[in-house]
C-alpha cells in the first residue's frame, strides 16, 4: 500500500461532513483521484457522488465499486495527528477507510491499466442517512453505470483484523426509523376530562410494540423493535397534554418483514388513537434496505478472497445494523463484504472510534482481484 492513500485517508477524515453536504469532500476525491488519469470524472451525482470511470475500451464486463463520503454527527475523542477539524463532526463509520480503499483500486488500474471491460469506482453521498443511495440511483446521470455486479466493503470491529465476512443472501438488516404523532386537545390539568390526552396511547403503544419482537437473529421472523425518542405534552404543570409522539427504528431480516413490523405498529396507533379521541400521524425519517448478496456475486468475491489468502468467515446470521448499499442490492446483482477490523477495536459509531490504516491495503487487494479475475474471464 502506498503512503498516498493513507494521507489521503488522514486528509478525509480531518474534514469531515454529514450526510448530503460532502461537498469539499467530493472536491478532495475528484483532486486525488486525477492523478490516476481515469477515462472520466462525473459528479454531482445525487447531489455530492462522484463516479470515477476506467474504461479498458474493450469489450468486457463492467463493474461497480462503492464507498461512501458522509461522516457522523459525533464528537470525536482520543484521535491524534488527523483529528477532525469540524465541530461536532467525525469520521466515526470509517467511510474515510473506505473512501482510501477506492481510490487505491484506481491507483491499481493507473500502475497496470485493464485489458478487458470497465471499472467504475463510486463514491456515494449520504450512506448514514439511509438517503444516498436512492439519491444516485434515481438520478439520470446515473443511468450510464449501470454495472453487470457491483461490490462494496464495509469495516466491521468484533471480526479478527482483514478477515473477511462473506455470506450470500442477507449480511445487514432491513432497518426503518419512523415518528407516530397522537394529537388531541390540550386542557386545564385541573380539569383533565375536558380534553384528550394521549398520555396513555403512548404507554399502551410502546407495550404493544415492545410485545412484537423476535430477538433471535437466526428466527426467519426475527425483528427488533426499538424505541428512540418519546415526548408527551411540555413541562408546563398547569395543562394536561394534548400531543405526544414516539420515534421507533425497526429491524427485520427482509424489506417484506419491514413494510409488516410497520403496518403492524401503525395499525396498534391507530386503535389506541381512535380510542382515545386523537389523531395520528405516521412519517418515515430513515429507511435502509436490507443488503441481499446475491449467490453468484457472492461467490466472485468469495474466489477473490481466497487468493488474497485471508481468514474468510460466513456467519449464519448478518448484521442487525443496515447499509445503504442495501438499495443497490435491488437494482443489480451485488455483494457486500464486512472486512474485520480486530476483535478488540471499538465499534463503529462509538467517539473514539478510527479506521485501522492496516486495512487499506487489504480492502484494495480484494477490490483489485475481483476485477483481475473478471477481467480474465471468458
Amino acid at each position: 500500500m502506498s503512503d498516498l492513500l493513507t494521507s489521503f485517508r488522514h486528509e478525509l477524515h480531518a474534514h469531515p461532513e454529514l450526510a448530503h453536504s460532502e461537498h469539499a469532500t467530493a472536491e478532495r476525491v475528484v483532486a486525488f483521484m486525477q492523478q490516476f488519469n481515469p477515462t472520466d470524472i462525473v459528479t454531482g451525482i445525487g447531489g455530492t457522488g462522484v463516479v470515477v470511470t476506467f474504461d479498458s475500451g474493450v469489450e468486457g464486463p463492467t463493474m461497480l465499486f462503492r464507498c461512501e463520503l458522509d461522516a457522523l454527527p459525533i464528537t470525536e475523542v482520543d484521535v491524534d495527528g488527523y483529528a477532525s477539524t469540524t465541530v461536532g463532526v467525525s469520521h466515526k463509520c470509517g467511510h474515510d477507510g473506505h473512501m482510501a480503499m477506492i481510490a487505491g483500486v484506481g491507483e491499481a488500474l493507473a500502475e497496470r491499466p485493464l485489458t478487458r471491460g470497465v471499472v467504475h469506482l463510486l463514491f456515494q453521498p449520504a450512506e448514514e442517512t439511509g438517503t444516498g443511495a436512492a439519491a444516485v440511483l434515481n438520478d439520470e446521470a446515473f443511468s450510464p453505470f449501470t454495472p453487470d455486479f457491483a461490490v462494496a466493503i464495509h469495516n466491521m470491529p468484533g471480526f479478527p483484523m482483514h478477515s473477511m465476512v462473506i455470506k450470500p443472501g442477507s449480511i445487514t438488516a432491513a432497518v426503518r426509523s419512523f415518528i407516530v404523532r397522537l394529537t388531541g386537545r390540550v386542557a386545564h390539568a385541573s380539569e383533565p376530562e375536558k380534553g384528550e390526552n394521549p398520555s396513555l396511547a403512548v404507554a399502551d403503544l410502546l407495550r404493544e410494540a415492545d410485545a412484537l419482537v423476535i430477538a433471535d437473529q437466526r428466527d426467519p421472523e426475527f425483528r427488533l423493535v426499538t424505541p428512540i425518542h418519546v415526548s408527551i405534552g411540555s413541562i408546563a404543570y398547569g395543562i394536561a397534554a394534548g400531543e405526544g409522539e414516539v420515534h421507533f427504528t425497526i429491524r427485520t431480516a427482509t424489506n417484506q418483514g419491514l413494510s409488516d413490523l410497520q403496518a403492524e405498529i401503525t395499525a396498534i396507533a391507530e386503535r389506541v388513537a381512535e380510542r382515545d379521541r386523537l389523531s395520528v400521524e405516521i412519517e418515515v425519517v430513515e429507511d435502509f434496505f436490507a443488503n441481499v448478496n446475491d449467490p453468484d456475486v457472492t461467490e466472485r468475491v468469495r474466489r477473490a478472497a481466497e487468493s488474497c489468502g485471508h481468514d474468510i468467515i460466513t456467519p449464519e446470521v448478518g448484521m442487525r445494523a443496515g447499509e445503504d448499499f442495501g438499495l443497490f442490492t435491488e437494482r443489480f446483482p451485488c455483494c457486500l463484504v464486512l472486512l474485520g477490523a480486530g476483535e478488540e477495536h471499538l465499534p463503529i459509531h462509538n467517539a473514539g472510534y478510527d479506521f485501522p490504516d492496516e486495512l487499506i491495503a487489504t480492502g484494495v487487494e480484494l477490490f483489485e482481484q475481483i476485477v483481475r479475475q473478471a477481467e480474465a474471464e471468458i
